[in-house]
Protein backbone atom coordinates (compact mmCIF):
# COMPACT_ATOMS: atom_id res chain seq x y z
CA UNK A 1 0.00 0.00 0.00
CA UNK A 2 1.30 3.47 -0.85
CA UNK A 3 1.45 5.80 1.79
CA UNK A 4 -0.92 8.98 1.24
CA UNK A 5 -2.59 6.83 -1.97
CA UNK A 6 -5.63 8.59 -3.10
CA UNK A 7 -8.76 5.85 -2.36
CA UNK A 8 -10.63 5.64 -5.30
CA UNK A 9 -13.06 3.10 -6.41
CA UNK A 10 -13.09 1.34 -9.72
CA UNK A 11 -16.04 -0.75 -12.01
CA UNK A 12 -16.86 -3.87 -10.33
CA UNK A 13 -16.87 -6.75 -12.08
CA UNK A 14 -20.15 -7.78 -9.50
CA UNK A 15 -21.75 -6.46 -6.67
CA UNK A 16 -20.52 -8.23 -4.44
CA UNK A 17 -17.13 -6.83 -4.87
CA UNK A 18 -18.30 -3.44 -4.61
CA UNK A 19 -19.93 -3.84 -1.34
CA UNK A 20 -16.80 -5.37 -0.41
CA UNK A 21 -14.83 -2.28 -1.87
CA UNK A 22 -17.11 0.29 0.24
CA UNK A 23 -16.98 -1.76 3.59
CA UNK A 24 -14.29 -0.52 5.43
CA UNK A 25 -14.04 -3.63 7.49
CA UNK A 26 -13.69 -6.23 4.36
CA UNK A 27 -10.02 -6.75 3.79
CA UNK A 28 -10.62 -6.29 0.15
CA UNK A 29 -8.38 -3.64 -1.43
CA UNK A 30 -8.04 -1.50 -4.67
CA UNK A 31 -4.85 0.05 -5.32
CA UNK A 32 -5.77 3.41 -8.16
CA UNK A 33 -1.92 3.73 -8.27
CA UNK A 34 -1.70 0.14 -9.49
CA UNK A 35 -5.30 -0.72 -10.64
CA UNK A 36 -4.55 -4.01 -8.59
CA UNK A 37 -7.03 -5.58 -6.01
CA UNK A 38 -5.73 -7.38 -3.11
CA UNK A 39 -6.59 -8.72 0.46
CA UNK A 40 -5.39 -7.31 3.09
CA UNK A 41 -3.17 -8.89 5.21
CA UNK A 42 -2.77 -8.90 9.00
CA UNK A 43 -0.12 -6.41 9.21
CA UNK A 44 -2.82 -3.56 7.56
CA UNK A 45 -0.03 -1.95 5.26
CA UNK A 46 0.60 -5.04 2.83
CA UNK A 47 -1.55 -6.99 0.42
CA UNK A 48 -1.77 -10.19 -1.60
CA UNK A 49 -2.67 -9.47 -4.81
CA UNK A 50 -5.96 -10.92 -6.63
CA UNK A 51 -6.25 -12.03 -10.28
CA UNK A 52 -9.85 -13.44 -10.05
CA UNK A 53 -12.97 -12.50 -7.98
CA UNK A 54 -13.75 -14.13 -5.00
CA UNK A 55 -17.41 -13.96 -5.67
CA UNK A 56 -18.02 -14.36 -9.74
CA UNK A 57 -14.79 -15.57 -10.74
CA UNK A 58 -13.86 -13.19 -13.34
CA UNK A 59 -10.75 -12.49 -14.17
CA UNK A 60 -9.26 -8.90 -12.83
CA UNK A 61 -7.53 -6.59 -14.68
CA UNK A 62 -3.77 -6.79 -15.02
CA UNK A 63 -1.73 -4.89 -12.67
CA UNK A 64 -0.16 -1.39 -13.57
CA UNK A 65 2.41 -1.85 -10.40
CA UNK A 66 5.58 -2.89 -12.79
CA UNK A 67 4.92 -0.08 -15.36
CA UNK A 68 4.49 2.35 -12.12
CA UNK A 69 8.00 1.64 -10.69
CA UNK A 70 9.30 2.14 -14.24
CA UNK A 71 7.64 4.81 -14.94
CA UNK A 72 9.31 6.41 -11.89
CA UNK A 73 12.90 4.77 -12.28
CA UNK A 74 12.88 6.64 -15.88
CA UNK A 75 12.05 9.91 -14.14
CA UNK A 76 14.79 9.48 -11.40
CA UNK A 77 12.48 8.77 -8.67
CA UNK A 78 12.98 6.23 -5.98
CA UNK A 79 9.78 5.38 -4.60
CA UNK A 80 11.47 3.74 -1.28
CA UNK A 81 13.91 7.25 -0.79
CA UNK A 82 11.97 10.16 -2.28
CA UNK A 83 8.72 11.48 -2.04
CA UNK A 84 6.07 10.03 -4.81
CA UNK A 85 4.12 13.15 -6.81
CA UNK A 86 0.86 13.15 -6.47
CA UNK A 87 -0.32 12.14 -9.93
CA UNK A 88 1.39 8.51 -9.09
CA UNK A 89 -1.02 8.57 -5.98
CA UNK A 90 -3.51 7.46 -8.17
CA UNK A 91 -4.01 6.33 -11.71
CA UNK A 92 -3.72 9.52 -13.01
CA UNK A 93 0.03 9.02 -13.74
CA UNK A 94 -1.40 6.44 -16.94
CA UNK A 95 -2.89 9.76 -18.59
Amino acid sequence: MLKNERQTYPECCCEDMREALSDSEHPIYYSSAFQEFGLQLSSGFEYSILKYCNWCGTKLPKSRRDAWFDSLEKLGIDPWGNDIPIKYLSSSWLE
